[in-house]
């Protein structure tokens, strides 16, 4: 048994002037009205917004959780992680894709088998359209059955704590059988054609999802998991 923990953010005031000038996080448009300025695959999208929050995942053996009694959330099918050294806060399309794949091949999941992905999605110019052209790499035709969610744009950036936060909604959504919006959506950037679940809550029944976190430098790692099923 062990414990999987996302810590909450502290950022110095350098930090965050560091962000801004690397042209990370939003500190131009949206000051007046914050709740807005988390938009990811909006056209007005100009960076991430810091935000706090933790998580904590448990994971263990199907034998322990039984024996305790406890309640199973969803199933660990893999995860998988890389380093592509890229650019310091652009993203490699390469990268993501190469991780994404190797997930799949690893956990015997085909494409076809993925119904959702929790997107990293943090809202910049650059980043958005990265990961969903490596998730159309990835996916093929597939990708535009797929539905696709940023949960950044609810609750902003809880950097090192993100990929736990986001896992925690992820499942929270397969297992009642409901994706909530990518909110503050006013104008869809034109390259994005796949269904990033705009506007209104989208019922869906979730078999399998993907979630994908990609930080600084091309640090990657995705991650599957399976609805949980007594009888499995």
């Amino acid at each position: 048994m062990m414990l999987i923990v996302g810590s909450a953010l502290d950022m110095a005031p350098m930090d965050l002037h560091a962000m801004a000038i690397l042209g990370a996080i939003s500190y131009q448009s949206f000051n007046d009205a914050p709740f807005a300025a988390s938009r990811p695959f909006d056209t007005r999208r100009e960076g991430f917004v810091p935000a706090h929050g933790g998580a904590v995942l448990v994971v263990e053996s199907l034998e322990s959780a039984q024996r305790r009694g406890a309640r199973i959330h969803a199933e660990v099918l893999g995860s998988e992680s890389n380093a592509d050294a890229n650019h310091l806060p652009n993203p490699s399309t390469d990268g993501q894709t190469r991780v994404m794949t190797r997930l799949l091949k690893r956990a015997g999941v085909a494409p076809e088998e993925v119904d959702y992905v929790s997107a990293h999605a943090t809202s910049t110019p650059i980043g958005d359209l990265t990961e969903l052209r490596s998730i159309k790499n990835v996916f093929g035709k597939h990708a535009y059955d797929l539905k696709v969610n940023a949960t950044k744009s609810m609750l902003g950036h809880t950097c090192w704590a993100a990929a736990t936060v986001e896992t925690v909604a992820a499942i929270m959504q397969m297992n009642c059988g409901t994706l909530h919006p990518s909110i503050n959506v006013d104008n869809l950037d034109p390259e994005i054609d796949l269904d990033v679940c705009l506007a209104h809550p989208v019922k869906k029944d979730i078999r399998i999802f993907m979630k994908n976190s990609f930080g600084f430098g091309g640090i990657n790692a995705v991650s599957l998991f399976k609805k949980w099923e007594a009888h499995s």
